[in-house]
């Protein structure tokens, strides 16, 4: 009785080996199939200069330098602007009507960049924390599947 057991058992696994080896087959023809829809497809679209160049750094950086790097360039976007709002209300823009000069100007470029690094090191303390509260929540999110 102990090897007839045995036997079929042997026949059960051989069935689902071959049929997980028919599934693999099965995924990588119909991979194989809408890569080459897609293929033909793309040539007829245009394709758009940005969403190439997107492409193109996310495969150049990988996906985690290419997540800073955006957020780098946010934070450069971010400062710029500040920049400009601070030298408007600190009055060194172009409409200040008479523009400063001398020790003034010194005292407001001063002030200025110290406005800067500390609006600077703020973004970078938020993004950070972000960055850390995403990491948590992903952690928390694998943890919880895995207890399910």
């Amino acid at each position: 009785m102990q090897v007839s057991n045995i036997n079929s058992l042997a026949n059960t696994q051989q069935v689902f080996s071959s049929k997980n080896q028919s599934v693999d087959t099965f995924e990588k023809m119909i991979e194989r199939q809408l890569l080459s829809m897609l293929e033909e497809q793309n040539p007829k679209e245009e394709k758009d200069p940005e969403i190439e160049k997107f492409r193109q750094d996310l495969k150049s950086y990988g996906a985690l330098a290419f997540y800073q790097k955006l957020n780098l360039e946010k934070i450069e976007k971010l400062i710029e602007e500040k920049k400009e709002e601070l030298k408007k209300s600190l009055g060194l823009d172009d409409t200040k009507q008479p523009p400063l000069e001398g020790q003034d100007k010194l005292d407001a470029l001063q002030t200025l960049d110290e406005m800067l690094s500390s609006y600077t090191k703020q973004l970078l303390e938020q993004m950070q924390a972000r960055s850390e509260l995403e990491g948590k929540d992903k952690t928390t999110s694998i943890f919880k599947s895995l207890l399910h």
